[in-house]
């Protein structure tokens, strides 16, 4: 016998999978929305890491130059002292009174170097004032060759020792050397340049100055030192 009950019609697709609806669209726009967001957040965290470095190369730029500026300013705080011009009057006075009897100019004796293990033969005044050079005393008349001044002390009182050293502590890096030598034929001071020296019984600063100013290079115009430009 045939049936005849009346089918029912299956329902249509409904929800996600139902055509037309834009199910699967919708999530792919969703992922692609997420993407996005993650590379603009990427995008925002470099630009922020970015600043980030720049600042602190700013900052330690800043700082270097801070730290090279006050150097410098520490530098400049403590400059070598000037060479102050000494008058004649002035001059006549301090001979006077340091006993000397002005400056000697003595021939050359030559200039050669000899070893460490050889005595100068051809020295003609005490302290020397040129020739053969090399150790000790003769390292000091090496350093007359180039334009140094020497100053030499012997038996003085420790007040004048602590004013030369002062003196010459003032005017570092300057062609100026200071050293006891038992020497000198009596107590007092020589000061020494390339021929030329000057010997006082007991130390007076203008005439200190006034042979530094005559016979230190690279300012003084009387200086003879042989090899003025050399170290």
């Amino acid at each position: 016998m045939a049936d005849t009950r009346k089918r029912k019609p299956k329902p249509g697709p409904t929800g996600k999978n139902q055509p037309g609806r834009g199910g699967d669209g919708r999530g792919r726009q969703a992922d692609k929305g997420k993407l996005a967001k993650g590379a603009a957040a990427r995008r925002l965290q470099e630009k922020q890491r970015r600043r980030r470095t720049l600042l602190w190369t700013g900052v330690a730029v800043v700082s270097l130059v801070a730290l090279v500026a006050l150097i410098v300013f520490m530098g400049r705080e403590h400059p070598p002292a000037a060479n102050k011009a000494v008058t004649p009057a002035a001059l006549q006075a301090g001979r006077q009174a340091a006993g000397s009897q002005g400056v000697k100019t003595y021939p050359s004796a030559g200039r050669n170097h000899i070893g460490a293990d050889q005595q100068p033969s051809n020295w003609n005044s005490t302290p020397p004032t040129s020739g053969d050079n090399e150790q000790d005393m003769r390292a000091l008349v090496h350093n007359m060759e180039h334009g140094y001044v020497v100053i030499v002390y012997k038996g003085i009182p420790q007040d004048q020792v602590d004013q030369l050293r002062e003196f010459v502590d003032q005017r570092d890096g300057s062609k100026l050397v200071l050293a006891p030598w038992s020497g000198l034929e009596s107590n007092g001071v020589a000061l020494a340049a390339w021929q030329n020296l000057e010997t006082l019984q007991r130390v007076n600063m203008d005439v200190v100055q006034a042979f530094v100013n005559d016979y230190m290079v690279p300012n003084g115009a009387k200086s003879v030192a042989p090899e003025p430009t050399a170290a």
